[in-house]
Order: structure tokens, then sequence, then C-alpha cells
């Protein structure tokens, strides 16, 4: 399949009813999710590279989709993916490691960062939508039980990444995405919101009885609403707040290294694996 002609749907914005085809792959290195079926609407979350949807109405050129990875819903433009199909396309188990390079189909190229899924790898090569694709770069294949070495080392990648509300990249990340996006990196599937990453797995009960690899969860006292971070062990926590950053945790909460004030109000802990350890 010609990567020039492929999966391009046409600009009409007329009505249609959903698609007889009900799946499709994101075709760009990463596009928003609307709340609302407008695209001025607010970015809820995004969908990057190679990536599946479910696609669940159409509205004039419009898709209303699920992530086939968290079943997050919400509103794209049908441009941005491949022509539907019929079959739910693969995950991608195997991800890119540079912390951007390129792929190319043809002539075709996109600036994929760090983590994007490579589906059906086979040496070099990927297939989205039929279409084949290559990248040169470094991989990272999806391990069998979740290392925490292998989790610290790409969260370094991350910091001073800038907070950007719905973001899932290291060109721009949200609380909940950095929390939801390292933990895939390790195999581990968790909820988009933080406000339903607080039901996942069991609850610690104390700080004292935390572990690294924990996910901390928090009430706002600068920021407002509601926050998670990852508990880094040591007295640290890795959370997006203004940038990706690691600060003090404490049993009231976030205490900011630069200025000494309490940030977030700590309000739950939660364990939602069993880490590994190199040398253990």
């Amino acid at each position: 399949m010609a990567c020039a002609a492929a999966g391009l749907p046409h600009d009409s914005r007329e009505m249609m009813p959903t698609p007889p085809l009900p799946f499709a792959v994101c075709r760009l290195a990463v596009v928003p999710v609307r709340r609302f079926a407008d695209m001025v609407s607010e970015m809820t979350t995004q969908v990057r590279f190679g990536e599946g949807v479910e696609i669940l109405h159409e509205n004039r050129g419009l898709w209303q989709v699920r992530l086939l990875h968290d079943g997050y819903d919400g509103w794209v433009d049908s441009r941005q993916f491949t022509a539907p199909q019929a079959a739910p396309p693969a995950a991608g188990r195997v991800l890119t490691a540079e912390t951007v390079g390129w792929a190319a189909c043809g002539l075709e190229r996109r600036l994929l960062p760090s983590g994007t899924p490579l589906p059906e790898w086979r040496g070099g090569k990927f297939s989205i939508g039929g279409e084949i694709w290559e990248w040169t770069g470094a991989v990272h294949h999806l391990p069998a039980a979740p290392h925490w070495e292998q989790l610290l080392a790409e969260a370094g990648r991350y910091l001073h990444a800038p907070y950007f509300w719905g973001g899932r990249t290291l060109w721009g990340i949200d609380c909940s995405g950095l929390v939801q996006t390292l933990l895939q990196h390790q195999g581990i599937g968790i909820q988009r919101d933080c406000i339903t990453q607080v039901d996942e797995g069991t609850a610690v009960p104390s700080l004292h009885e935390a572990l690294p690899g924990d996910l901390a969860f928090f009430d706002g006292t600068r920021d407002g609403g509601r926050h998670v971070g990852l508990v880094l062990g040591g007295g640290e926590v890795l959370h997006s707040s203004g940038f990706v950053r690691a600060d003090a945790l404490t049993a009231r909460g976030i205490v900011v290294r630069e200025t000494g004030h309490l940030s977030h109000r700590l309000t739950a802990l939660r364990r939602v694996t069993a880490w590994s350890r190199f040398g253990s």
C-alpha cells in the first residue's frame, strides 16, 4: 500500500453514519482528543502514532472514538488516522527508545518521541493500517515483568518536559499522563485520569509503608484540582507541575525544593505492581 495515498479520509464535513469498519490507527506523531465534536473544544488526552481506536460515531468528518489501550473516549479529526478497518489493530509491544527519531514509509516521514508504539515489529519494520514503516533507531521491548531501573531510565527523559493539560509525550505532559505513560513503558496499563487512577491497585496505609513505584495522590493547595505522582523513594516524588520534576515527599504532601512550600496535600497511596530490580 502506497503511503502517499493510504489512510487519508476526505475533507467532507457532512453528517455521516458510523463507518461499518469500526477501527483505525493514528497516522501522525501525536494528535489531540477533544471533549466535544468541535476542533476548538478542550483537549482531554492525545493519541500517539501507531495507537488504535474504535470508531463510535461520525459527525461531519470528526470521529467519536474510544482509545483501545485505555478505553478513553473523545473526538478526533478523521484525516489524522488510517482508513477504517474491520479488525482491531495490533497493539505495539515494541516502543521507540530514542528520545526522538524518524520513522519512514516511502517518501513519508514522522518525527516520533520516545515511547511511541511500533505495531507488528519485525526487525526494523512495523505495520499500521496495512502500511509498512521503517524505524532504524533503538527500541524497547515491553518486559515480561516490570523493571524499576528501566522505568527510572525512561523517566529521566521526561524531566523538565513542560506541563501540558491532556498531554502524553515528552513534548508536553500532564500529571496523570506522566504516570500512565511511564507505567505503560513497563507493560502496566492503568486509567488515564488521576480521579480514576486512584482506584487502581491496592491501598498503601501510610507513607512509611510506601515503596518506590507506588502512586501518590494529592489535593492541590496551589495548582488546584487533584494531582498524582510516582514515589521515587528517598523522600522524593516524580510529578508534572509546571514541568516534570522531582520534589520532596512528606506525610503532609509535596514540598517544592526551590521554595520549601507545600504545593500539594497527600491524600492517598496506591500500589499497582510489584517491581523487579536488577541485581536483586
